[in-house]
């Protein structure tokens, strides 16, 4: 479960970083409309993040029973491994893509 949470942190930490660019750049442009609308874009981002964490947080703590734990962890190295089947698919086409040699 603590992948998951890992996951959604940094998706929305990655939304706020992009939200914050798109605002000081519509500031520095003087579009005022795309500012309120990052603005408000980033207290629905927090709403939404303050949901998931009060969803979150009586399951993480579910995961402290023992069964639920060694349920937990092993979802988590399912995770792992399909996270790093994906980076090496993606890693493989990049290299394909650009004309390094690969096997």
């Amino acid at each position: 479960m603590q992948e998951f949470v890992n996951i959604i942190s940094g998706v929305v930490s990655l939304l706020c970083v992009a939200l914050i660019f798109f605002a000081v750049s519509s500031y520095l442009v003087k579009a005022m409309s795309m500012l309120t609308l990052c603005v408000i874009g980033l207290i629905v981002l927090g709403i939404v993040f303050k949901l998931c964490e009060l969803i979150f947080k009586p399951i993480m703590a579910l995961s402290n029973i023992s069964i639920i734990g060694g349920l937990d962890k092993m979802f988590g190295a399912v995770l792992g491994a399909v996270e790093a089947l994906v980076l090496s698919g993606l890693i493989y086409f990049v290299l394909d893509y650009m004309g390094i040699y690969v096997l």
